[in-house]
């Protein structure tokens, strides 16, 4: 045989294989089809929804929400009235001078002593009560004073008093993180 007649055999035979592969396929219905290659798609299976039920009973969350009321009734009726501390002078003497008594405000109204923040000290008392009113609309408890200290006036802007160095030294803290001020300021003994 020739070369040629033995590819062309070889070709039809192909052909014929492919055609036998191929033709139930084309012939068939598209059901017949899916039966035959087992393409049916099971239904869902049923799943049951699990009961969940509460980790706290009611009677538990109602009694735990009565104490949580009841302490925050006692927590409010134990904070003392916030009051500003008034603007005091604070002159530091020099070698020459001797030390002059300032007058000190009445005892009801004094601050008990303490510890207090500095956060700032500015040469002009407008930046000073700028930056107390942006503390005190961000709730901080915050003020100023004017301090003389050789032949400069400053304006030292403070937040507190706290009555506990701990308490003093955890608001410096919350001021140097908080990301509207970042203040890094320094825990100072508060004197009325």
């Amino acid at each position: 045989m020739h070369l040629r007649t033995r590819q062309r055999v070889i070709g039809l035979l192909l052909l014929l294989l492919l055609a036998a592969i191929l033709a139930p396929l084309v012939l068939r219905t598209p059901e017949q089809v899916r039966l035959a290659l087992d393409m049916s798609i099971p239904e869902a299976p049923r799943i049951s929804e699990p009961e969940i039920a509460p980790v706290v009973s009611e009677e538990e969350q109602a009694a735990t929400d009565r104490q949580i009321d009841e302490e925050q009734q006692q927590v409010a009726a134990a904070e003392p009235e916030p009051r500003a501390a008034p603007p005091v002078v604070e002159e530091e003497p020099s070698a020459d001078e001797e030390p002059s008594e300032a007058p000190q405000p009445a005892a009801q109204d004094a601050p008990q002593p303490g510890f207090t923040v500095q956060v700032a000290s500015f040469s002009d008392v407008a930046n000073a009560q700028a930056l107390v009113a942006r503390l005190r609309e961000a709730g901080y408890s915050a003020y100023h004073r004017e301090v003389r200290q050789d032949g400069n006036t400053w304006q030292r802007v403070f937040v507190g008093p706290e009555i506990k160095r701990e308490r003093a030294e955890a608001l410096r803290q919350r001021l140097a993180d908080d990301k509207a001020f970042a203040l890094e300021g320094l825990v100072r003994s508060f004197v009325p």
